[in-house]
């Protein structure tokens, strides 16, 4: 599917440009402290000041979500808690600027979350649950999670595929906090441990890493459905030792051991798009091209590997067969911490500031485009927040910062300032016109094609031209704010533009 870049005719996002009120304040960037984000995800932020931003689909850049501010903790599948360990759940919509947060039933605690296919979730106490599908033709006000019978005592949840001759069925991996595994029939009703299997640490696909640093794996392709429980049990994958880390993402599994080396084994690929060949290779290739490495991920098809130094570095999995010396490319320095979206990555420096890389067809990365893909990282746009006489005012998408200066939605800001909006989806023409008839008239056109604007007729030369993003048209702040008698000031130690009326 493609994104909407079509106006619709009730110009759903018109939006405006801020400027600083002062120049030392309209670079922005100089003087506004990184270190505000407190924590982060592939698509979501907190902020020291307790509130809660997200960003993909028609959120180009972090927007805030005021329902979520003083979140405790969030998760996959748009899982959070709250200051009173209650859970929501929030969800953006693909095709409007729609936000939506729903409060979440029969969860005491969250402890992890596998979003997949059905979303299942285990607590604290290691009890797991799974979420009640909905009735589309009955929306539910809430989230509604039920608890799964015959397996409790979960640290981890996982999945993985077994294959057949003629088919493939998944099944959900259990770590339990005793360290052993367990799998389920494919459908959360018959569970078993997997023989062989203690002291587990981690689980990923079909391996295990066990606490003496030894790697155990099992069967997962067998010539028919059903085989018997002693082709199922797990044995010592030889081939690694000393081993601290173990994952598996996309088709690939990573190993980082003790002398802080990477190896690679599963699949790489080769061919177009649409017409992916998958290759499995189970031998495990040590790679000699790098060394220190601190964290591994497959995004896409790039190994990404994060050095002691805090480099990140990416080598291409689109191959026949992954060497042991690949050429590496140094993508960014000072990073701290990776957060893998698949298809995407968010990294953070030392400084705090956030910074996308990989896929961005649904702007991804927060970047405020929709660029399919970024291939060097670019920075994730500041979550900003928009006051107006003093109060939070929500927007359906966030702020744009562009050459030094923001752009905001303001469409929920405009009759508050004592205007309305207009838009004639034939000439693609905005209209801003004041709507109190003891003051004089005041109509503002701006053209979505060109970015030309008028006031009162009369042409208009702006510093920074109209643009749009992704259908949405954005105008500038300051002059229409003025003309409105609006005041306008952007506090960088808040990160927040604060919109006065005089």
């Amino acid at each position: 599917m493609k994104k909407w870049t079509l106006f619709c005719s009730t110009l759903l996002g018109i939006s405006l440009l801020v400027t600083s009120a002062s120049a030392s304040a309209a670079g922005g960037a100089d003087t506004t402290p990184a270190s505000s984000i407190q924590s982060f995800g592939t698509d979501w932020l907190t902020k020291t000041d307790g509130s809660f931003w997200i960003w993909d689909y028609n959120q180009s850049v972090p927007t805030q979500i005021p329902e979520l501010t003083g979140t405790t903790g969030s998760y996959p599948g748009g899982l959070v808690v709250m200051g009173d360990q209650t859970s929501k759940q929030w969800s953006n919509d693909y095709y409007t600027p729609a936000i939506t947060v729903k409060p979440v039933s029969g969860l005491n605690s969250i402890q992890d979350v596998l979003d997949w296919n059905g979303t299942l979730i285990a607590d604290a106490a290691g009890a797991v649950y799974t979420k009640v599908r909905a009735d589309d033709s009955q929306p539910q006000n809430e989230v509604t999670y039920t608890p799964v019978t015959g397996i409790d005592n979960v640290a981890d949840i996982e999945i993985y595929a077994e294959e057949y001759s003629d088919s493939m069925r998944y099944r959900h991996l259990f770590l339990k906090k005793d360290g052993t595994v367990w799998r389920d029939n494919g459908d959360l009703q018959e569970f078993e441990p997997i023989q062989n299997l203690h002291d587990i640490v981690q689980i990923a696909e079909n391996y295990a890493l066990q606490k003496n640093g030894t790697v155990w794996t099992w069967p997962a392709t067998f010539a028919e459905k059903n085989p018997p429980a002693s082709a199922l049990a797990a044995s010592k994958f030889t081939a690694l030792t000393s081993i601290l880390t173990l994952k598996h993402e996309q088709k690939s599994t990573l190993a980082i051991d003790k002398q802080s080396r990477l190896w690679f084994w599963g699949g790489t690929v080769t061919g177009y798009a649409d017409g992916w060949t998958y290759a499995d290779h189970p031998d495990p290739v040590l790679i000699t091209s790098i060394q220190n490495v601190k964290d591994a991920f497959v995004v896409e098809h790039s190994l990404i590997v994060q050095t002691l130094d805090n480099k990140v570095y990416s080598t291409s999995v689109a191959r026949d067969a992954m060497p042991a010396n690949p050429n590496f490319v140094l993508l960014a320095s000072d990073i701290s911490t990776i957060k893998n979206g698949g298809r995407h990555m968010i990294m953070q420096k030392k400084d705090g500031s956030l910074w996308g890389w990989g896929v961005n067809k649904n702007s991804e990365l927060g970047y405020g485009d929709y660029e399919f893909m970024h291939d060097t990282p670019v920075p994730v746009q500041k979550p900003i927040a928009v006051s107006l006489d003093g109060e939070n005012v929500p927007l359906t998408a966030g702020v744009i910062t562009r050459n030094g200066q923001n752009f905001v939605p303001l469409r929920s800001l405009f009759d508050k300032l004592g205007a309305e909006i207009g838009f004639d989806g034939t000439s693609k023409l905005a209209t801003v016109t004041r709507t109190d008839p003891s003051l004089p008239a005041l109509k503002i056109s701006v053209s979505a094609k060109n970015g030309q604007t008028t006031l009162n007729g009369q042409a208009v030369t702006l510093a920074n031209k109209p643009f749009t993003v992704n259908g949405t048209l954005y105008l500038p702040l300051r002059f229409i704010s003025e003309k409105l008698g609006a005041k306008v000031e952007w506090l960088p130690k808040e990160e927040r533009i604060a919109i006065m009326l005089k």
